[in-house]
């Protein structure tokens, strides 16, 4: 931990380091801890930080997401005003006790603000609780601990247990926290550990820990992410990042991480790094088995890339400044974690002026960037390297305990039967990535609707699966387990943001398609999927319609892309939110000159929406025979199901 002394040895020879301080596993456990509840706390508010732009604009919103983040530029008055002390028992203690309130009451906005604006300044005091070790040691304890989070997540199907009740969650809650509490009493006991002099090139180090952190809770650590990206079962993608995080433990313990580099190496590193994760994250990403290395060699580099950054702010002995730069440097990280991540965000249900591609890859190569400024500094292999890599790898499989336990706890899910033999219950339904109208993401809310209304099919919209919308849970395969059904994918904004198609029919073939764009906003899409029903087949599509009064241009067309890919196959149901309300000329679009019609019987124009509006709709072609309509109520989602019961022609 480092002095409060504020002066400046500008001169002279370099002071003895300290000795290494002895509460080595304490040290590496708080950090462990603090990065795996600041993953927890960034995930649980990202849902919160855009439930309050919808209610108070996204101009307050965008003012009052970046005032939090800017906390942890508070934490060098902190430390001048409190010492080591309360700057680690503000950070780090602050922190816990957030995660275990969220536990408590649910996350709410105030809590999702005030744990965003404690972890900037957990950032800062994650480098004085590290004083004294390596950045190895650093970058160690932090893939340890984000691993571990991982694992943990996996034991929860991605659906982080600060959102769930029970004593599974708690258990898992108190474990951090209280993992987290004796690491922090160990480390206030221990005493500081006096800091050298840090120049400026030293301190913006510390600023590497936010792109890094970025990736890893957009990419590198999220199995839904590789789940829908690559393609793979969420099993075979918890794998995937076990086996990232072997290696990446591995090469840590190695040593090959300590060995001086030049800072073109690192850039070259962060170069490769950027252009893996901008390649595979964002609208025009590539999906499939690319997936696979670009993950686990960027969980290698990533690591790598940390540890060589956070020697310099972490070093015991040299000439500069006081310490508290290396807090501004800190901050100045927590700050990139804003510009990377809430612009994503934003960008699954707002246009940027660019393609989302650019903020992954600007992660990674900000992550080169600033390691390049350590480079130089190295020092010797140190000894039985290959034992020590060999142990840190195999320790890494410890971590498949999460998929065990996500595959032994699989819930005994069963989709209910047609409600008469002969016909098909289908809904649709806008689900809101699961969040419900208080904020809450709540998939199990979602599943209880689906349940209640008995269907056989279900169109979903703004299904989330990795979005950091529904805090990178996969609530497309949730739901799946959870009700026994067939899920059929269809990436639209990026591959972790679309539409989804469950089913308990037989599924004979599916397919996705994108509308065509001609600028860097939202792409929407839609899924389609043939189902076998008794002897005959029907067709079944699900899509989402750009919102907005000045977008009835882009519906028409999006319709007309539509209704192509449609081509006029018999007994089919195309359902979905399409962002237009009765008498509009998008939707007379899609009766007009074809052989669909709307679902709802008598003209039900029933509210579908929470603010009143009427824009999700269901229409069937020939074959197809509507015998019942309902808009059942709902809080789970800010739209409410479409539910039709049709029986098939031949």
């Amino acid at each position: 931990m480092a002095s409060t002394e504020v002066g400046t040895r500008t001169g002279g020879p370099a002071p003895a380091a300290p000795p290494i301080v002895p509460q080595g596993p304490a040290r590496l456990a708080l950090i462990a801890v603090t990065v795996a509840v600041l993953a927890q706390t960034l995930r649980f508010s990202l849902p919160q930080l855009d439930r309050f732009a919808d209610s108070a604009g996204t101009g307050v919103a965008a003012f009052g997401v970046l005032a939090v983040y800017l906390a942890g530029f508070a934490a060098p008055l902190i430390r001048r005003a409190a010492g080591f002390r309360g700057l680690l028992l503000a950070g780090v203690g602050g922190l816990l006790a957030v995660r275990l309130l969220a536990q408590a009451i649910d996350p709410r906005t105030w809590l999702a603000f005030a744990g965003t604006a404690i972890g900037m300044i957990a950032v800062a005091a994650l480098y004085e609780g590290a004083r004294g070790l390596s950045g190895v040691g650093f970058a160690t304890a932090t893939v340890a601990g984000l691993s571990i989070d991982t694992a943990v997540r996996m034991c929860f199907a991605t659906w982080d247990p600060v959102w769930r009740s029970g004593i599974g969650p708690w258990l898992a809650c108190l474990a951090f926290v209280g993992l987290g509490a004796a690491a922090l009493y160990r480390e206030l006991a221990s005493g500081p550990v006096a800091a050298p002099g840090i120049s400026w090139r030293d301190a913006l180090g510390a600023a590497a820990f936010g792109p890094f952190l970025a990736l890893q809770v957009l990419v590198l650590s999220s199995p839904a992410f590789v789940a829908s990206s690559g393609w793979r079962s969420l099993t075979a993608a918890h794998i995937v990042i076990v086996i990232g995080q072997g290696l990446a433990l591995a090469f840590l313990a190695s040593g090959l991480a300590v060995r001086a580099v030049p800072g073109g190496v690192c850039v070259l590193g962060g170069t490769v790094l950027g252009v893996g994760a901008g390649a595979v994250a964002g609208t025009y990403a590539v999906s499939g088995i690319e997936v696979v290395p670009i993950v686990i060699l960027g969980q290698v580099l990533s690591a790598w890339l940390l540890a060589v950054a956070c020697r310099a702010p972490l070093r015991r002995a040299g000439t500069g400044g006081p310490v508290w730069r290396v807090d501004v440097g800190a901050a100045l990280g927590g700050l990139l974690i804003v510009l990377i991540l809430v612009p994503y965000q934003v960008s699954a249900v707002s246009p940027l002026p660019f393609p989302n591609n650019l903020l992954p890859g600007l992660a990674g190569i900000l992550l080169g960037a600033l390691a390049a400024i350590a480079a130089a500094r190295g020092g010797p292999l140190p000894a039985r390297a290959p034992l020590r890599a060999l142990t840190a790898g195999g320790a890494a499989l410890g971590l498949l305990a999460g998929t065990l336990v996500f595959t032994i706890a699989a819930p005994d899910g069963k989709a209910t039967a047609a409600p008469v033999p002969g016909t098909v219950r289908v809904l649709s339904y806008n689900i809101h990535d699961a969040v419900d109208q208080s904020g809450r993401l709540d998939p199990e809310g979602i599943a209880r609707v689906i349940e209640g209304q008995r269907a056989q099919v279900v169109l979903l919209q703004e299904a989330g699966r990795g979005s950091l919308l529904s805090g990178t849970a996969d609530v497309g395969v949730w739901l799946s387990r959870r009700l026994g059904m067939t899920l059929i994918w269809g990436p639209a904004a990026d591959g972790q943001f679309g539409n989804a198609i469950l089913t308990s029919l037989p599924v004979h073939s599916s397919g996705t398609g994108r509308m065509p764009r001609g600028d860097w906003s939202q792409i929407r899409g839609y899924v389609w999927a043939r189902l076998g029903v008794g002897g005959t087949t029907m067709d079944v599509w699900s899509t989402h319609l750009e919102g907005g009064d000045d977008q009835a241009d882009e519906r028409s067309r999006s319709i007309a892309a539509l209704l192509r890919a449609w081509g006029g196959a018999p007994r089919t149901l195309i359902g979905g939110d399409f962002n237009a309300g009765p008498g509009s000329p998008e939707l007379a679009a899609m009766t007009e000159g074809t052989d669909l019609r709307s679902a709802a019987i008598g003209d039900d124009t029933s509210p579908t929406r929470a603010d009143g509006e009427h824009v999700d709709w269901i229409f069937g072609s020939d074959g197809v025979l509507v015998t019942e309509y309902d808009v059942p109520v709902s809080r789970a989602s800010d739209h409410y199901p479409v539910a039709v019961t049709v029986r098939i022609g031949r």
